[in-house]
């Protein structure tokens, strides 16, 4: 009979050092968390409404999630509505992306924020801007979230280094597109 007490003790040890240890670990967990949740917050800038971007975040800005950063013309103008070429074949943003399927450009035009432009992925800024050159990339730098792309590394799986040196080129010392 002892024996199993006393291995029903050691159990009960071996469970009570266990839960000191996840004790100890909660509140660098939890800091590192909070750190992390800081940290996006505070690389978010405040930035200028997208003309065109619709109203999923109810005030028009791409600083709202993890992707959506930056605005980027992508029709000629609310009237004509018609698909902006990136390229020497004539491609648009849709085609370029791979995103013809779903193309919104209606949604762009027309109310309650018509214009030409969308807050679109960092990832797929970053295969544009691999694609065309930085010079044919039509970006909003006043309505993109500039600090928060040049403090990303991926998007989707993408590597960022192409959009934060086009970004950077454009927007910080280049200035307005």
């Amino acid at each position: 009979v002892s024996s199993g007490i006393n291995a029903e003790y050691g159990e009960f040890q071996t469970f009570q050092h266990y839960f000191k240890q996840i004790n100890l670990r909660m509140p660098k967990l939890l800091a590192a968390f909070t750190l992390s949740v800081l940290s996006v917050l505070s690389h978010s800038g405040d930035v200028a409404v997208c003309p065109g971007e619709g109203p999923r975040y109810g005030d028009y800005k791409c600083n709202h999630d993890r992707t959506h950063r930056v605005c980027a013309k992508l029709v000629d103008n609310p009237q004509d509505c018609n698909e902006l070429s990136w390229d020497n074949e004539g491609d648009s943003f849709w085609v370029i992306t791979g995103q013809q399927r779903w193309n919104w450009k209606d949604r762009i035009c027309n109310e309650p924020n018509p214009g030409d432009s969308w807050c679109i992925c960092m990832w797929a800024t970053a295969r544009l801007i691999e694609r065309v050159g930085c010079d044919n990339v039509h970006i909003n730098c006043a309505a993109t979230d500039v600090p928060y792309v040049l403090n990303s590394y991926t998007d989707g799986g993408v590597d960022l280094a192409s959009a934060k040196e086009c970004i950077r080129a454009k927007c910080v010392v280049g200035g307005q597109d």
